[in-house]
């Protein structure tokens, strides 16, 4: 039974640095904001019971610089666990899709594949990743911050990947997804 959404942090719950890439900390960039809708998807999805962590790609900004600049956005609080790769600039680094960041990150939730949901904008990275560990994803289509290059990858399934226009529409799928795996266990 899904238990937890893992988010991506970059364009899915925060706008981006104005150089598109965090060179210096993400704490020094203060034009990062959350997204619309932000506070009020993530209070829906308590509301149905599920916790929330994070996974997400960084340059130069590790996961307590994050869990900074979530306390900044007035939103730490809301998340069980935070976990950035300082990866984009080391190629020596593990990041998404590499399934050895996914697997920690369920390791230190204590949870299955199977019992978690990523969220992300990102299909190449946030949603192939979570598909090839066998856990389900829901991807942000909206062209201000939807990125896609790889168009050959196969997608097995399930796992189930829903696609949304953007964040409003996030508990919607999740509530498909929740019954699905709940479906799933009863047969």
């Amino acid at each position: 039974m899904i238990s937890h959404v893992i988010w991506d942090l970059g364009e899915t719950l925060t706008t981006p640095p104005n150089s598109r890439m965090d060179v210096k900390p993400l704490t020094e960039y203060p034009e990062i904001e959350l997204r619309e809708h932000v506070l009020e998807v993530l209070e829906t999805i308590n509301k149905m019971g599920l916790k929330h962590a994070i996974l997400s790609n960084t340059a130069t900004s590790d996961s307590d610089v994050v869990r900074e600049l979530l306390k900044r956005l007035h939103i730490l609080d809301k998340f069980e666990y935070v976990f950035a790769t300082k990866s984009e600039l080391d190629p020596s680094v593990p990041e998404k899709p590499d399934s050895v960041v996914y697997h920690y990150v369920l390791n230190e939730l204590d949870i299955r594949p199977d019992e978690a949901v990523m969220i992300g904008n990102t299909w190449d990275t946030d949603i192939i990743g979570a598909n090839r560990i066998g856990m389900h994803a829901i991807w942000l289509q909206n062209p201000e911050v939807s990125v896609r290059k790889d168009y050959d990858e196969k997608v097995v399934t399930p796992p189930w990947i829903l696609p949304v226009w953007d964040l409003e529409a996030v508990p919607k799928a999740l509530e498909l997804l929740v019954g699905c795996s709940q479906g799933e266990n009863r047969g």
